[in-house]
């Protein structure tokens, strides 16, 4: 009974507005319904109760069942495609894979300015144009010169390579050479890796040696093309360092590399591939990417993720219309009104989802709206709009609602929930929860390289906060020290103070008992003066020295001294006053701020991330070949 209520709460409508339907039918039926009988036009003319007797042959009334079912079969239809839906069924989620590998060439060459402004900034620019025109496949990024490096292994997040482009540089590479060869061998793993048997290699490079196609022959397969876009001109151009020196050669004559164009197209030919020099238009890449260089046949891979996608039922109620239809056909009006209301019928109750326009765009589910909204850029509007949680996290973490996004994601159980989740408490600085959700993510996919990086930088980043507060409790334990030694001092000057006024009250009542007591009075009235005079002078340089200058502008020359012990409770009130909010502060703003400064680095400067990853990587390899020349 609870399934059945549970049920009736989520029956819904995929296509509501197919409900809409109702009304043509209603008004068809109601002209039907009054159209005249067989008696044709003479029931204008002849009374009615004159008609049969007027009339030669039997004349019957004509039935009005066929339009009975008519409605009723029209009704069924209409709701049959509005897509009637009361359940959620798991479904696994596929998408075609169009596997790439873009090899790019970063030897000292690429420092050559025969292209304005150089070699190396028009081969980035070109780059960040491929990967904004890839909107779907995988794509894996490979630089070069003695060794090849992954700088991110296949993926479809072309926006993660495309932050790491500006920091693409010859200087971040460990070694200086050039071995493309080393670089194609690298590009066949990674797609082997990734478990795919075809995918394209675009290698961007000015120069290739001249046995590179023998070299690579064997790897290279008509699944796997490589095609080759030439960085450089015919001319050449001198290789500027960044310091400003150039290359020179053993006989100090100044390196200029040349584009050798009759070469690389020879390569590309050899490997099944195409060859073109880069340009300022996308004419190279349309010739480069064709779709048409690919076998023709479509690899789909499931991507480990499950929906759950509304079952709908509507198809069902085409059976209810069949006997209706069978009852109807001899009779002539089923093929004329009803068999194009059951092909509409089968044809948008049957309909693929991957048809790239049509009745699913005209009436879109929740989930297909909210990832148009959040294509748009419109990600917390697209969060509201999803039904599906892992979809909901996701526009809430892109819309910076990262305390959302944890709690949706926290219901997840694959590796990349967890991945997810210690990114969205990584940003709200919850850094143990962080690593606890890397470690579990890890565990579930131990290949998840992403996982591992952002581990591995989370715990720096808290290293490097713990060794902030622990400065920051060396730097108030000193304060307090050196407070109570000020303290100590100030009470040893007051004592020492009290006992010379002390010692002067004692002589000078032994220098007035000899006296008469009208010269005691004159002398203590004597003594008080230059007395008072002399505290009130030693007090106005002890407030001196404790206060700023700002507050020692603006006392009022006439204000009264304050006595000792209000004086040293004024001391003391000050110096807590200056030393108490700067603990304070620390703790408030130094975690944030050095979380912030962190963040920003990220994105801004993945260079040197990229330098040390890469200088690892070479320290692993051992008996590289760093290829014909150094540049």
């Amino acid at each position: 009974m609870t399934e059945f209520l549970q049920q009736i709460e989520q029956f819904r409508f995929l296509r509501p507005w197919w409900l809409l339907g109702v009304i043509p039918a209603v008004i068809l039926i109601m002209l039907l319904w009054n159209r005249k009988s067989s008696y044709g036009g003479w029931q204008r003319v002849i009374s009615p109760h004159l008609l049969p007797h007027l009339l030669a042959g039997n004349v019957t009334r004509q039935s009005r069942a066929p339009l009975v079912m008519l409605l009723i079969c029209w009704l069924l239809a209409v709701v049959a495609m509005a897509g009637p839906t009361w359940q959620q069924l798991p479904q696994a989620v596929q998408k075609k894979i169009n596997a790439q590998v873009i090899v790019l060439d970063l030897s000292l060459s690429m420092y050559a300015k025969d292209l304005a402004p150089s070699r190396l900034v028009r081969a980035r620019l070109k780059l960040s144009d491929i990967l904004n025109r890839t909107d779907e496949g995988l794509t894996a990024l490979i630089v070069y010169s003695a060794t090849p490096h992954v700088v991110t292994p296949l993926t479809d997040d072309t926006n993660t390579i495309l932050s790491m482009v500006n920091s693409l540089s010859p200087d971040i590479m460990p070694q200086k050479g050039n071995n493309p060869v080393a670089a194609i061998e690298k590009a066949v793993a990674t797609l082997q890796q990734a478990g795919l048997n075809r995918g394209r290699i675009l290698l961007m490079t000015d120069d290739l040696p001249g046995d590179f196609a023998n070299k690579v022959e064997d790897l290279i397969s008509y699944q796997t093309p490589l095609s080759i876009m030439g960085i450089g001109t015919r001319d050449g151009a001198p290789i500027e360092l960044p310091d400003g020196s150039f290359i020179k050669q053993s006989d100090g004559s100044i390196v200029i590399p040349k584009l050798d164009v009759s070469h690389l197209k020879r390569v590309a030919r050899q490997l099944d591939g195409r060859f073109s020099t880069i340009s300022t238009s996308d004419e190279d890449i349309n010739y480069l990417l064709a779709e048409g260089l690919l076998p023709s046949e479509q690899e789909i891979k499931e991507t480990g993720r499950e929906f759950d996608v509304w079952d709908e039922t509507g198809h069902w109620l085409v059976l209810l219309i069949l006997p209706f239809a069978a009852a109807g056909y001899r009779k002539g009006w089923f093929g004329a009104v009803l068999m194009p209301a059951l092909l509409g019928c089968a044809l948008l109750t049957h309909a693929p989802s991957s048809m790239a326009f049509g009745w699913d765009d005209l009436w879109q589910t929740d989930d297909q709206q909210g990832r148009a909204l959040l294509q748009s850029g419109k990600p917390e509007q697209a969060a509201e709009t999803f039904n599906d949680p892992q979809w909901q996290a996701a526009s809430q973490y892109k819309a910076e609602n990262y305390a959302a996004a944890e709690q949706l994601y926290a219901g997840g159980d694959s590796a990349e929930s967890f991945y997810n989740l210690g990114n969205s408490q990584a940003r709200q600085q919850k850094l143990d929860e962080a690593i606890a959700s890397y470690q579990k993510a890890l565990q579930l996919n131990p290949e998840l390289e992403d996982a591992q990086f952002n581990l591995d930088l989370v715990k720096k980043l808290k290293q490097q906060q713990e060794q902030q507060q622990g400065d920051g409790e060396s730097n108030d334990q000193n304060q307090d020290q050196d407070q109570d030694q000020d303290q100590d001092q100030d009470q040893d000057q007051d004592q020492d103070q009290d006992q010379e006024n002390n010692n002067q009250s004692d002589e000078n009542q032994d220098s007035q008992s000899d006296q008469q007591e009208q010269e005691q009075d004159q002398q203590q009235d004597q003594q008080q003066q230059p007395e008072a005079e002399q505290q009130a002078d030693e007090s106005e340089q002890e407030q001196a020295k404790q206060q700023k200058p700002e507050e020692n502008d603006s006392e009022q020359p006439d204000q009264p001294q304050p006595t000792e012990p209000e004086k040293q409770e004024s001391e003391q009130q000050q110096d807590e006053a200056q030393m108490l909010p700067q603990p304070q502060l620390q703790e408030t703003t130094e975690d944030q701020q050095a979380l912030e400064q962190w963040l920003r680095r990220i994105p801004d400067d993945p260079g040197g991330l990229l330098r040390r990853k890469f200088e690892y990587e070479s320290q692993l390899r051992k008996n590289s070949s760093s290829g014909d020349t150094q540049w």
